[in-house]
């Protein structure tokens, strides 16, 4: 089974919210500009969470946790990146680590309950909902539920907490990918939050306005006044 929509109209905290719901067992990959990520769900509960960033955030807490040394997860990930494995990383790092189980837990606990507070402020990009053939296995999971999670994600927006960066919006990304010549007036008149109006706008239309725009006036500055003087 494979379900996709636009995080815009899904958001992922209700979407998480729906598949704990459903008892749903799956994966839910989630896209925009930036980055890709994916939530590992069993029966309704998140498993693990993996994504580029996310993946060495958790190596680093397994290293600062003492489950697990540098030069180790070092190694697993130089390990995983030439191999052949289908396994998501959390899983190959957690399989090295060695230790309490209890730590573990508390560690992978952590992680994720950070991980979902930045899925609060993930507002756009797609996501895909698919059903593995085979099931993936996480040697640690997390002992707490859904809902626990994004209570506590509620509790530390609601307290004022930020994404660890602040991601790119539609329009910036619009702007990024686009190779049209346009001006801040262009901008401000056709750049909507998830569609380039200008782009899309025949050049027949477009050049027109945009040779009228060129030729609008701008105000005299200082410098400009400094540039007519004679030189003395």
């Amino acid at each position: 089974m494979i379900l996709w929509g636009e995080i815009s109209e899904f958001p992922l905290f209700s979407l998480l919210q729906f598949l704990a719901g459903q008892r749903w067992t799956g994966v839910l990959e989630i896209q925009d500009f930036e980055e890709l990520g994916a939530v590992y769900l069993v029966r309704g509960r998140i498993e693990a969470v993996g994504m580029a960033a996310w993946d060495e955030m958790l190596s680093a807490r397994l290293v600062a946790a003492g489950v697990l040394t540098e030069a180790k997860a070092k190694e697993s990930l130089m390990e995983y990146s030439v191999s052949d494995t289908l396994r998501p990383v959390p899983s190959f790092l957690l399989e090295k680590a060695q230790g309490d189980r209890r730590i573990l837990v508390d560690v992978v606990n952590r992680h994720i309950s950070d991980v979902i507070v930045q899925l609060m402020y993930w507002n756009s990009g797609t996501f895909r909902l698919t059903t593995p053939d085979d099931p993936i296995f996480f040697p640690v999971v997390p002992s707490l539920d859904v809902e626990s999670f994004l209570l506590d994600a509620y509790r530390r927006v609601d307290e004022g907490e930020r994404p660890w960066r602040d991601k790119i919006s539609g329009e910036q990304e619009l702007c990024l990918t686009c190779t049209i010549e346009c001006t801040p007036e262009i901008k401000g008149r056709y750049l909507k939050r998830d569609v380039c109006l200008w782009r899309s706008m025949p050049s027949v239309l477009k050049d027109p306005i945009y040779r009228t725009l060129q030729k609008r006036p701008r105000p005299i500055t200082e410098e400009d006044e400094m540039e007519e003087l004679p030189f003395i």
